[in-house]
């Protein structure tokens, strides 16, 4: 048997085993993991399933632990109310931080916290969370850091590691097991203090979101052969950058584009909007980046806003990413540098930073003590005054020719960023097109002057068009069988071809897949029951028969 035999052989009997045990059916799954050792004496996975209690599943989680540095050295320094402390205040501040990431702290262990990102509520998008919610963590020690040096004469700082694989999960004891488990722990060895590592599964997933610097691989204890991992630099300026995905079929779509920049160029745009509405990965981004383009080669300014899943409770914060975007603005800009900042952009505008700069500051997170006067206003009127000088600052943005607003993914907007873009699609001149994005909901305002488009996956015939596009060298089974996993859906298409020559077999979902289709599985108690009997059944309605065999 060939080496990727042997392989192939065992991830079937590891995958059969894990769904043996959510099954309930240990005595198969314990045979099949019997046979994986057979065939690889010390494999991980299988000595985990082998181990596993009955009170728990198999799952593929986001595991971040974040340690403190020298802890132990520090409670010897000071007196033990002071160190109690600091800690205590370690603990709350990662606590509040895992909260609003909608992360679960599984344990504290002495200054150690293991925080599962995954369960018990999934998201589309946990191993972003993960990494934010560390990037915060160490922020946050850093100021009580600061706080500690003037009070005690001590510092305090953290490392954060993060992975994300398959473990045990035991729900009874809350408390996860296996190899990958380990491998967040052993990799906070590898950060630098103040700093978050993260593992090479994590690295392509959060590339798009964060500046990550490679390191070589390096020998960890209690882990075979030598682990690479990736420094956290920076979160990116630019939020997703746009793929560059041939664009196919969505002829239409395209029409009533090129048809609205003709007019916003001769400034006779009557209707301003354009929206483009569907479920996630059906290609609104990519007829966004299609607006840009065409808005840019006529020689049009374009501006985009886009929703965080992250920060849906946060006010105006697609407002403050566009100013963070523009004035260069990072995760680690002090408030006095982003207030410096703040005032070169509003000169460059032409726009007067005495009098804007109390509304635009807090919209920052920059507060007076920072060195400006705060309005003397009640906090009605401050909000008003806000809005109204959010608006006067996107409108200096557009510039007097022909622009165009990118508002990305409205349905993570808070009400009063929609607010703006509803003032700024019924304000528009002429020269003025705003295009929107958004998933299914109740989003897109009826008195909202829009155009919309409800796109539907691509056929058939596009689905291979766009394969052939992005992989050439793909053969024709191998197209039909993407365009039969797929249903349509450009972003699935997409992964799933990047990933056929790592997958020859193509019954594994891409990493980059996983999280959001699980999600969206766990959206309702119903769905998971009715996704198992449809797994049983088979696209063609007759039950297969493995799968009536093993279950």
């Amino acid at each position: 048997m060939t080496p990727g035999e042997n392989s192939a052989l065992i991830d079937d009997l590891l995958d059969r085993a894990v769904r043996a045990v959510n099954d309930g059916d240990r005595a198969t799954a314990a045979t099949l993991a019997g046979q994986v050792l057979a065939v690889d004496h010390d494999n991980p996975d299988a000595e985990d399933l082998l181990s596993a209690s009955d009170h728990g599943e198999i799952r593929r989680l986001t595991i971040m632990f974040a340690d403190l540095v020298d802890s132990t050295a520090l409670s010897t320094r000071i007196e033990p109310e002071s160190y109690h402390t600091l800690i205590g205040q370690f603990r709350k501040d990662v606590v509040r931080i895992v909260d609003s990431y909608e992360g679960h702290i599984s344990s504290v262990k002495g200054d150690g916290v293991l925080v599962l990102f995954g369960h018990p509520k999934p998201h589309e998008n946990d191993v972003r969370r993960a990494v934010s919610a560390g990037l915060d963590i160490t922020n946050a020690v850093a100021q009580i850091s600061e706080q500690a040096q003037r009070r005690f004469g001590v510092t305090l700082d953290v490392r954060v590691g993060i992975h994300r694989g398959v473990v045990y999960l035991d729900v009874e004891q809350d408390d996860i097991y296996g190899l990958a488990a380990n491998l967040a722990a052993r990799l906070t060895a590898l950060a630098e203090p103040g700093s978050v590592v993260v593992s090479d599964v994590v690295a392509p997933l959060v590339r798009e979101y964060f500046e990550l610097d490679d390191r070589p691989p390096v020998p960890v204890k209690g882990i075979d052969g030598n682990v690479a991992h990736h420094v956290v630099a920076a979160e990116r300026s630019t939020d997703v950058p746009a793929r560059s995905v041939p664009l196919i079929g969505r002829e239409r779509e395209r029409a009533c584009l090129r048809e609205c920049c003709r007019r916003a160029h001769a400034g006779t745009l009557d209707a301003a909007g354009v929206a483009f509405r569907g479920e996630a990965g059906i290609g609104k981004t990519r007829m966004a980046v299609e607006a840009a383009d065409m808005v840019r080669a006529s020689g049009g300014t374009v501006v985009e806003l886009r929703g965080s899943p992250l920060h849906t409770d946060t006010g105006l914060y697609p407002i403050r990413r566009l100013i963070e975007r523009r004035c260069g603005i990072t995760r680690l800009t002090e408030g006095a540098t982003r207030l410096q900042l703040l005032k070169r952009e509003l000169h460059s505008l032409n726009l007067d930073p005495e009098s804007m700069v109390p509304f635009l500051a807090p919209v920052l997170g920059v507060g007076p003590e920072h060195g400006y006067q705060p309005a003397a206003v009640e906090a009605h009127a401050l909000y008003e005054l806000i809005a109204a000088t959010v608006q006067q600052y996107l409108t200096a943005c557009f510039g007097g020719g022909m622009s165009l607003l990118v508002t990305e993914d409205v349905h993570w907007y808070d009400p009063s960023t929609c607010e703006l873009v509803g003032s700024t699609l019924t304000a528009a001149g002429g020269r003025l097109l705003v295009v929107m994005t958004g998933r299914e909901g109740t989003w897109l305002r009826d008195d909202w002057p829009v155009e919309v488009f409800d796109l539907t996956p691509l056929n058939d015939e596009e689905s291979d068009a766009l394969i052939r596009a992005l992989d050439p060298a793909v053969g024709q089974e191998q197209r039909a069988e993407v365009c039969r996993r797929c249903d349509g859906v450009p972003f699935h298409i997409e992964h799933v071809v990047a990933g056929l020559g790592a997958l020859e077999d193509q019954v594994r979902v891409p990493e980059a897949l996983y999280d959001p289709l699980f999600a969206r599985m766990h959206t309702d108690s119903a769905v998971v029951p009715v996704l198992e009997a449809a797994a049983v059944i088979g696209r063609t309605g007759r039950p297969r028969t493995s799968a009536v065999r093993r279950r």
